[in-house]
Protein backbone atom coordinates (compact mmCIF):
# COMPACT_ATOMS: atom_id res chain seq x y z
CA UNK A 1 0.00 0.00 0.00
CA UNK A 2 1.07 3.52 -0.84
CA UNK A 3 0.28 6.29 1.41
CA UNK A 4 -0.74 9.72 0.54
CA UNK A 5 0.83 12.67 1.57
CA UNK A 6 -2.58 13.31 3.82
CA UNK A 7 -6.34 11.77 3.61
CA UNK A 8 -8.49 12.40 0.87
CA UNK A 9 -12.09 12.13 0.22
CA UNK A 10 -12.85 9.72 -3.05
CA UNK A 11 -14.72 12.96 -4.01
CA UNK A 12 -11.11 14.86 -3.92
CA UNK A 13 -9.68 12.62 -5.61
CA UNK A 14 -12.58 12.31 -8.48
CA UNK A 15 -11.84 15.76 -9.25
CA UNK A 16 -7.65 14.94 -9.33
CA UNK A 17 -8.70 12.17 -12.13
CA UNK A 18 -11.62 13.77 -13.84
CA UNK A 19 -13.70 11.31 -12.65
CA UNK A 20 -17.39 10.94 -11.09
CA UNK A 21 -17.69 9.30 -7.90
CA UNK A 22 -20.79 7.15 -7.22
CA UNK A 23 -21.98 6.18 -3.81
CA UNK A 24 -20.64 7.07 -0.78
CA UNK A 25 -17.87 9.72 0.00
CA UNK A 26 -14.84 7.77 2.23
CA UNK A 27 -12.29 9.17 3.28
CA UNK A 28 -8.96 6.98 1.91
CA UNK A 29 -5.71 7.23 3.21
CA UNK A 30 -3.77 5.70 0.21
CA UNK A 31 -3.76 2.99 -2.61
CA UNK A 32 -3.78 -0.63 -2.67
CA UNK A 33 -4.27 -3.64 -4.92
CA UNK A 34 -7.45 -4.80 -6.12
CA UNK A 35 -7.10 -8.33 -3.66
CA UNK A 36 -5.51 -6.36 -0.65
CA UNK A 37 -7.25 -2.94 -0.41
CA UNK A 38 -8.96 -2.42 3.36
CA UNK A 39 -11.86 -0.20 4.58
CA UNK A 40 -10.07 3.43 4.23
CA UNK A 41 -7.76 2.56 1.14
CA UNK A 42 -8.41 2.85 -3.20
CA UNK A 43 -7.92 0.51 -5.74
CA UNK A 44 -8.54 -0.36 -9.47
CA UNK A 45 -10.68 -2.47 -10.52
CA UNK A 46 -11.11 -3.77 -14.70
CA UNK A 47 -12.09 -7.22 -13.90
CA UNK A 48 -13.79 -10.09 -11.67
CA UNK A 49 -15.53 -9.50 -8.42
CA UNK A 50 -15.28 -6.39 -6.41
CA UNK A 51 -13.47 -6.55 -2.99
CA UNK A 52 -14.83 -4.75 0.39
CA UNK A 53 -12.61 -1.90 0.13
CA UNK A 54 -12.84 1.87 0.79
CA UNK A 55 -13.28 2.65 -3.21
CA UNK A 56 -12.70 1.78 -6.20
CA UNK A 57 -11.43 3.29 -9.79
CA UNK A 58 -13.54 1.64 -12.42
CA UNK A 59 -15.13 2.05 -15.62
CA UNK A 60 -18.55 1.71 -14.86
CA UNK A 61 -20.64 2.70 -11.39
CA UNK A 62 -21.03 -0.66 -8.87
CA UNK A 63 -23.97 -0.69 -6.89
CA UNK A 64 -23.21 -0.50 -3.34
CA UNK A 65 -19.63 0.38 -3.56
CA UNK A 66 -17.86 4.02 -4.09
CA UNK A 67 -16.83 3.85 -7.15
CA UNK A 68 -14.76 6.87 -8.93
CA UNK A 69 -15.84 6.09 -12.67
CA UNK A 70 -13.17 6.93 -15.30
CA UNK A 71 -12.43 6.07 -19.01
CA UNK A 72 -9.36 4.19 -18.09
CA UNK A 73 -8.88 3.01 -14.22
CA UNK A 74 -5.49 1.99 -14.43
CA UNK A 75 -3.99 5.27 -16.29
CA UNK A 76 -5.60 7.15 -13.25
CA UNK A 77 -3.92 5.11 -10.71
CA UNK A 78 -0.65 5.77 -12.36
CA UNK A 79 -1.57 9.30 -12.06
CA UNK A 80 -2.54 8.79 -8.13
CA UNK A 81 1.06 6.85 -7.71
CA UNK A 82 2.65 9.28 -9.28
CA UNK A 83 1.86 12.10 -6.94
CA UNK A 84 1.84 10.02 -3.88
CA UNK A 85 5.03 8.18 -4.42
CA UNK A 86 8.44 9.78 -3.45
CA UNK A 87 11.46 8.17 -5.26
CA UNK A 88 13.75 7.36 -3.07
CA UNK A 89 17.28 9.25 -2.12
CA UNK A 90 20.40 7.23 -3.53
CA UNK A 91 21.85 4.86 -0.93
CA UNK A 92 25.38 5.95 0.67
CA UNK A 93 27.96 4.88 -1.89
CA UNK A 94 30.22 6.19 -4.48
CA UNK A 95 29.73 7.01 -8.65
CA UNK A 96 32.20 6.73 -11.09
CA UNK A 97 32.01 10.01 -13.10
CA UNK A 98 34.71 10.97 -15.13
CA UNK A 99 35.46 14.87 -14.66
CA UNK A 100 34.15 16.24 -18.37
CA UNK A 101 30.50 14.34 -17.78
CA UNK A 102 27.67 16.94 -18.20
CA UNK A 103 25.54 15.45 -15.69
CA UNK A 104 22.44 17.78 -14.86
CA UNK A 105 22.13 19.36 -11.27
CA UNK A 106 18.70 17.81 -11.05
CA UNK A 107 19.42 14.18 -12.23
CA UNK A 108 19.72 10.94 -9.58
CA UNK A 109 23.28 9.15 -10.00
CA UNK A 110 23.23 5.65 -7.54
CA UNK A 111 26.33 4.29 -5.90
CA UNK A 112 27.92 2.02 -8.45
CA UNK A 113 27.37 4.39 -11.63
CA UNK A 114 30.19 4.84 -14.05
CA UNK A 115 29.84 7.81 -15.99
CA UNK A 116 32.66 8.05 -18.68
CA UNK A 117 34.39 11.06 -19.89
CA UNK A 118 32.18 13.23 -22.25
CA UNK A 119 28.73 11.90 -21.27
CA UNK A 120 25.70 13.99 -21.16
CA UNK A 121 23.00 13.34 -18.28
CA UNK A 122 19.79 15.48 -18.94
CA UNK A 123 17.21 16.83 -16.39
CA UNK A 124 15.68 14.64 -13.87
CA UNK A 125 17.07 11.49 -15.40
CA UNK A 126 17.77 8.57 -13.18
CA UNK A 127 20.37 6.04 -13.42
CA UNK A 128 20.10 3.05 -11.06
CA UNK A 129 22.95 1.63 -9.22
CA UNK A 130 25.46 -0.15 -11.47
CA UNK A 131 24.43 1.50 -14.71
CA UNK A 132 27.25 1.98 -16.96
CA UNK A 133 27.56 4.78 -19.28
CA UNK A 134 30.35 4.16 -21.97
CA UNK A 135 32.34 7.90 -23.91
CA UNK A 136 29.68 8.81 -26.37
CA UNK A 137 26.64 8.42 -24.85
CA UNK A 138 24.07 11.07 -24.76
CA UNK A 139 20.70 10.44 -22.49
CA UNK A 140 17.88 13.39 -22.68
CA UNK A 141 15.74 14.31 -20.14
CA UNK A 142 12.91 12.19 -17.71
CA UNK A 143 15.17 8.81 -18.75
CA UNK A 144 15.13 6.01 -15.82
CA UNK A 145 17.95 3.55 -16.69
CA UNK A 146 17.79 0.69 -14.60
CA UNK A 147 20.34 -1.38 -12.37
CA UNK A 148 23.15 -3.27 -14.07
CA UNK A 149 22.33 -1.75 -17.75
CA UNK A 150 25.29 -1.17 -20.10
CA UNK A 151 25.07 2.00 -22.67
CA UNK A 152 27.41 2.22 -24.92
CA UNK A 153 29.85 -0.78 -25.37
CA UNK A 154 31.16 -1.89 -28.52
CA UNK A 155 29.27 -2.90 -31.25
CA UNK A 156 30.05 -7.33 -32.04
CA UNK A 157 31.58 -6.71 -35.50
CA UNK A 158 34.33 -8.85 -36.55
CA UNK A 159 36.02 -9.37 -40.06
CA UNK A 160 37.46 -12.28 -41.18
CA UNK A 161 40.32 -12.09 -42.71
CA UNK A 162 43.02 -15.35 -44.17
CA UNK A 163 45.37 -13.90 -40.63
CA UNK A 164 41.72 -14.41 -38.10
CA UNK A 165 39.21 -12.41 -36.80
CA UNK A 166 39.47 -8.49 -36.89
CA UNK A 167 37.98 -6.53 -35.00
CA UNK A 168 35.87 -3.38 -36.55
CA UNK A 169 36.41 0.05 -33.73
CA UNK A 170 32.98 1.44 -32.97
CA UNK A 171 33.67 5.20 -32.89
CA UNK A 172 29.75 6.21 -33.06
CA UNK A 173 27.83 6.44 -29.77
CA UNK A 174 24.42 6.10 -28.51
CA UNK A 175 22.22 8.36 -28.28
CA UNK A 176 19.04 8.21 -25.68
CA UNK A 177 16.25 10.69 -26.33
CA UNK A 178 13.55 12.16 -23.47
CA UNK A 179 11.06 10.29 -21.80
CA UNK A 180 12.81 6.54 -22.17
CA UNK A 181 13.08 4.05 -20.06
CA UNK A 182 15.70 1.25 -20.11
CA UNK A 183 15.16 -2.08 -17.85
CA UNK A 184 17.32 -4.04 -15.75
CA UNK A 185 20.82 -5.51 -17.71
CA UNK A 186 19.47 -4.21 -20.77
CA UNK A 187 22.74 -3.67 -22.78
CA UNK A 188 22.49 -0.64 -26.20
CA UNK A 189 25.83 -0.90 -28.12
CA UNK A 190 27.34 2.16 -29.49
CA UNK A 191 27.50 2.86 -33.58
CA UNK A 192 30.42 2.01 -35.57
CA UNK A 193 30.53 5.55 -37.70
CA UNK A 194 26.85 6.59 -36.20
CA UNK A 195 24.73 6.81 -33.38
CA UNK A 196 22.93 3.78 -32.47
CA UNK A 197 19.14 6.00 -31.42
CA UNK A 198 16.72 5.33 -29.20
CA UNK A 199 13.46 7.53 -29.74
CA UNK A 200 11.66 9.98 -27.15
CA UNK A 201 9.44 8.11 -25.04
CA UNK A 202 10.73 4.45 -25.82
CA UNK A 203 9.89 1.80 -23.49
CA UNK A 204 12.83 -1.08 -23.06
CA UNK A 205 12.23 -3.99 -20.46
CA UNK A 206 15.01 -6.12 -18.88
CA UNK A 207 17.60 -8.25 -20.43
CA UNK A 208 16.76 -7.03 -23.76
CA UNK A 209 20.15 -6.70 -26.43
CA UNK A 210 19.92 -3.62 -28.80
CA UNK A 211 22.80 -3.96 -31.21
CA UNK A 212 25.01 -1.72 -32.94
CA UNK A 213 23.32 1.49 -35.31
CA UNK A 214 19.94 0.23 -34.41
CA UNK A 215 17.54 2.87 -34.54
CA UNK A 216 14.10 2.34 -32.15
CA UNK A 217 11.79 5.25 -33.14
CA UNK A 218 9.46 6.92 -30.91
CA UNK A 219 7.11 5.22 -28.26
CA UNK A 220 7.78 1.57 -29.40
CA UNK A 221 8.21 -0.76 -26.81
CA UNK A 222 10.48 -3.82 -26.46
CA UNK A 223 9.60 -6.53 -24.09
CA UNK A 224 12.11 -8.61 -22.13
CA UNK A 225 14.48 -10.30 -23.95
CA UNK A 226 13.99 -8.86 -27.13
CA UNK A 227 17.24 -9.13 -29.30
CA UNK A 228 18.60 -6.77 -32.06
CA UNK A 229 20.86 -7.34 -34.40
CA UNK A 230 22.98 -4.60 -35.84
CA UNK A 231 21.12 -1.94 -37.99
CA UNK A 232 17.91 -2.43 -37.16
CA UNK A 233 15.09 -0.30 -37.62
CA UNK A 234 11.89 -0.40 -34.89
CA UNK A 235 9.36 1.82 -36.65
CA UNK A 236 7.81 4.53 -34.26
CA UNK A 237 4.94 2.65 -31.33
CA UNK A 238 5.71 -0.53 -32.96
CA UNK A 239 5.66 -3.76 -30.01
CA UNK A 240 7.89 -6.38 -30.34
CA UNK A 241 7.28 -8.71 -27.85
CA UNK A 242 9.09 -11.18 -25.24
CA UNK A 243 11.59 -13.32 -26.85
CA UNK A 244 11.76 -11.66 -30.55
CA UNK A 245 14.97 -11.79 -32.48
CA UNK A 246 15.54 -9.59 -35.28
CA UNK A 247 17.98 -10.32 -37.92
CA UNK A 248 20.20 -7.02 -39.34
CA UNK A 249 19.46 -4.68 -41.29
CA UNK A 250 15.92 -5.08 -41.28
CA UNK A 251 13.05 -2.91 -40.80
CA UNK A 252 9.88 -3.17 -38.39
CA UNK A 253 7.63 -0.72 -39.53
CA UNK A 254 5.70 2.09 -37.44
CA UNK A 255 2.88 0.51 -35.32
CA UNK A 256 3.65 -2.97 -36.34
CA UNK A 257 3.02 -5.80 -33.92
CA UNK A 258 5.50 -9.14 -33.47
CA UNK A 259 4.84 -11.54 -31.63
CA UNK A 260 6.58 -13.84 -28.50
CA UNK A 261 9.65 -15.73 -29.54
CA UNK A 262 9.26 -14.80 -33.19
CA UNK A 263 12.07 -15.13 -35.43
CA UNK A 264 12.14 -11.95 -37.28
CA UNK A 265 14.62 -12.46 -40.89
CA UNK A 266 12.89 -9.84 -43.03
CA UNK A 267 10.95 -6.32 -43.03
CA UNK A 268 7.77 -6.15 -41.42
CA UNK A 269 5.27 -3.29 -43.20
CA UNK A 270 4.01 -0.81 -40.47
CA UNK A 271 0.83 -1.94 -39.19
CA UNK A 272 1.03 -5.30 -39.13
CA UNK A 273 0.94 -8.19 -36.41
CA UNK A 274 3.36 -10.84 -37.41
CA UNK A 275 4.73 -14.15 -35.27
CA UNK A 276 6.14 -17.57 -35.69
CA UNK A 277 9.70 -18.61 -36.74
CA UNK A 278 10.69 -17.28 -39.58
CA UNK A 279 7.99 -14.71 -38.56
CA UNK A 280 4.99 -14.40 -41.11
CA UNK A 281 2.13 -12.74 -41.06
CA UNK A 282 -0.09 -13.90 -38.12
CA UNK A 283 -3.20 -14.98 -40.14
CA UNK A 284 -0.83 -17.32 -42.15
CA UNK A 285 1.36 -18.06 -38.98
CA UNK A 286 -2.36 -19.34 -37.43
CA UNK A 287 -3.21 -21.31 -40.19
CA UNK A 288 0.40 -23.23 -40.11
CA UNK A 289 0.00 -23.78 -36.84
CA UNK A 290 -3.79 -25.53 -37.18
CA UNK A 291 -2.14 -27.70 -39.77
CA UNK A 292 0.85 -28.72 -37.32
CA UNK A 293 -1.63 -30.64 -35.14
CA UNK A 294 -2.72 -32.78 -38.55
CA UNK A 295 1.02 -33.88 -39.53
CA UNK A 296 0.98 -37.02 -37.39
CA UNK A 297 -2.24 -38.04 -38.87
CA UNK A 298 -0.81 -37.10 -42.43
CA UNK A 299 2.68 -38.59 -42.08
CA UNK A 300 0.88 -42.26 -41.13
CA UNK A 301 -1.50 -41.57 -44.15
CA UNK A 302 1.88 -41.08 -46.87
CA UNK A 303 3.42 -44.22 -45.09
CA UNK A 304 0.20 -46.56 -45.58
Amino acid sequence: MVRFPEPLRASEIATRVVGVLNGPDPLLVGVAALSEAGANELAYHDRGPVPDCGAVLSRVAIAGRSAIVVADPLAAMALLLAGAFVEPAPEPGSAAIHPSARIHPSAVVHPGVVVAAGVVVGAETVLYPNVVLYRGTSVGSRVRIHAGAVIGADGFRFHATPSGLVKIPHVGGVFIDDDVEIGANTCIDRGMLADTRIGRGAKIDNAVQIGHNCVVEPGAILVAQVGLAGSVTIGAGAILAGQVGVKDHVTIGAGARIGARSAVHGDVPAGETWLGEPARPAREAMRIYAALRYLPELVRALRR
